[in-house]
């Protein structure tokens, strides 16, 4: 049964075969090595440090100053993200989280100290900066120094500068305290599966009982998950002014006009991108509203509750897939790709890419992550659902954009913005349900009602819940910079009138209105809007890789090996999407009602009825 949990008691890390936990060696071998770069970074920042005061001398110089930099910044780099790669295979692990601490505090360090650089430059008169950049000797820092002179405005001197990296530690406060209570405090207690079984409740079990089609069953795991969170409520409304409160003061100190356009500005996007995807999504309502009422019409339910959102509505037996057959089924979704790309694909999957099963005290959720020199990693907690079998093809997508910037770019311009990061993972999101789709006959209705269902409800859970979101993070920022308060009250209120507009017909209680108080995501702010564009865009890209073949693969693989080598928009408009026009969210959500409208057709069609008849 698709609710119940194969193993009642979570595994402990030794439990799990080598093969199926990532490979960090590339990163470091062990901590010894780790040990050994944490003392040499002292050096590399000193050496690096050493170029103040100097850096309007000659371009020469000034290349050489960043080169070092760079240095140092890469071994910063590799050390906070092993750490946090450690830390997240057992949060309760007191080594693990005091190697992360310290990377932590390495980092702030080498910042404090190399502090000068941005302020420095910028403080020299226009004619020589310009003149400094435009020498070959920089050249291949032209982008970065670009955008450094883009952000002059912002850049405060170097004693506010030093000030402010110093600050970063307690900045960080409220984003620590929340992951700490959300991933290692909080205790859901035990409920029961579909066989009865009574298992202990962790935040991967609880989507998974969300899918049963035992409703007593979804609302047991929906209202223990939900009151952990209310019994913590007024520490979780604290955390989030905190985290508010805090964006406010650094767009304040840097002469923004508001911490949205700050998160934006990094990315040089316009707030109109921001601006277009509420309004559009927002005009959307009645679409939204269809697909609610067909979930509704399916379920036989008189009212939806928030836990009757995740449920498959197929009416067979949802799949399960077993780890190994996954990876085949994802290698056959990217086909469209190209060969390369598949069979780069498969030789991560082989060489230890991913760490695959829950186990105890690991972190929730999936993610991808890596360093610059070695192989990227996939976290996953795999239970066999069709929602594993899509985010492991969702993280393969930022795992490979990974692979092909490293590859084609040098360290400075090889990470990529979010803003890009969030298509290249859904675009493989898009290829493998098509691909799904192609496979599933005709004859088969209720096996293609189950891909269409799936998509849909990564639609809306991407576009119109992340846009929610982001409406929800826009406004209460917004009260905090005109002096206003956040309450939990206010939190909660503002919450339920968001839930009712973005998700009309369901249900709004207590438990509701407090679901923000559960979003990691808003302590990294104005973040998750990328998602809803990601998808956008991707539908778009996805379409041209369909239609046209090896010229779209060409551009796509040129767009995934850019990195972060331009702005994000214009790598984007040379893949063939412009976000700047509503088109991308247009041509979204237009796949989305055709869905819906095949849902619906297949529904009409007695799907339903030839199922349970079968």
């Amino acid at each position: 049964m698709v609710a119940q949990v194969e193993q009642p008691d979570v595994l402990t890390r030794d439990q799990v075969a080598l093969e199926d936990t990532w490979d960090l060696g590339p990163i470091y071998p062990d901590e010894a090595a780790w040990e050994a770069d944490a003392g040499r970074l002292r050096e590399q920042v000193a050496t690096a440090a050493a170029h103040r005061g100097k850096l309007g001398e000659s371009a020469q110089g000034l290349a050489s100053a960043i080169d070092e930099a760079m240095t140092a910044r890469l071994t910063i780099e590799r050390l906070r993200v092993y750490a946090n790669l450690r830390r997240d295979e057992d949060t309760s692990s007191q080594d693990a989280n005091a190697r992360y601490e310290r990377s932590i505090a390495l980092a702030i360090a080498a910042g404090e100290a190399l502090a000068f650089f941005e302020p420095e430059l910028l403080a020299l008169p226009t004619e020589r900066l310009d003149a400094l950049v435009g020498d070959p000797a920089v050249a291949r820092y032209a982008h970065l120094l670009d955008d450094l002179k883009r952000r002059r405005p912002h850049v405060r001197s170097i004693e506010v500068e030093e000030v402010l990296v110093q600050g970063a530690d307690v900045a960080r406060a409220a984003a620590d305290a929340f992951s700490a209570l959300d991933n290692a405090d909080l205790d859901y207690g035990r409920v029961r599966d579909e066989s009865g079984a009574e298992v202990t409740l962790t935040k991967a079990r609880h989507s998974l009982l969300l899918r049963s089609k035992d409703r007593d069953v979804r609302r047991g795991a929906h209202e223990a998950l939900s009151a952990a969170y209310l019994a913590h409520r007024y520490t979780l409304a604290a955390l989030h002014g905190a985290s508010v409160r805090k964006d406010a003061f650094e767009a304040k100190v840097r002469h923004y006009p508001s911490a949205r356009q700050e998160a934006l500005f990094g990315d040089n996007l316009p707030e109109a991108v921001y601006d277009s995807l509420i309004a559009a999504v927002r005009v959307a309502q009645p679409v939204l509203e269809r697909f609610l009422k067909l979930r509704r019409r399916v379920l036989g339910l008189d009212a939806l509750a928030l836990y009757d959102l995740y449920v498959p509505l197929s009416p067979e037996p949802e799949r399960r897939y077993g780890y190994r057959e996954a990876v085949d089924i994802v290698l056959g979704g990217v086909g469209r790709l190209g060969d390369r790309y598949a069979a780069d694909l498969r030789a991560g999957f082989d060489g230890r890419w991913v760490d695959v099963y829950e186990t105890e005290n690991k972190r929730s959720g999936a993610y991808s992550s890596g360093v610059y020199g070695a192989p990227p990693v996939i976290l996953m907690n795999w239970n066999g659902t069709i929602s594993d079998l899509f985010t492991l093809t969702h993280e393969a997508g930022h795992a490979m954009h990974s692979f092909y910037a490293d590859a084609a770019q040098p360290y400075h311009d090889a990470g990529y913005p979010i803003f890009l990061a969030e298509i290249a993972s859904t675009v493989n999101e898009v290829l493998l349900t098509w691909h799904l789709l192609d496979q599933t006959p005709a004859a088969d209705a209720a096996g293609r009602l189950a891909l269409l269902n799936r998509f849909a409800d990564t639609f809306f859970g991407t576009v119109a819940r992340q846009t929610m979101f982001a409406e929800f993070e826009h406004r209460t920022h917004a009260q905090v910079e005109a002096g206003e308060p956040l309450t939990l009250e206010g939190l909660s209120e503002l919450y339920g009138e968001l839930h009712e507009t973005y998700y009309p017909g369901v249900a709004v209680d207590e438990a509701v209105r407090v679901q923000w108080g559960r979003i990691p995501h808003f302590y990294r702010a104005f973040y998750v809007f990328q998602y809803a564009t990601g998808l956008s865009a991707a539908v778009t890209l996805a379409g041209a890789l369909r239609d046209e073949g090896a010229s779209a693969q060409k551009r796509y693989l040129e767009f995934l090996s850019a990195g972060g080598s331009d702005y994000p928009l214009n790598t984007l408009r040379r893949a063939g999407v412009d976000l700047t026009s509503p088109e991308p969210v247009q041509t979204a959500l237009a796949e989305f009602e055709r869905v819906v409208g095949e849902m619906e057709r297949l529904v009409d069609e007695g799907v339903l009825e030839a199922s349970s008849a079968a």
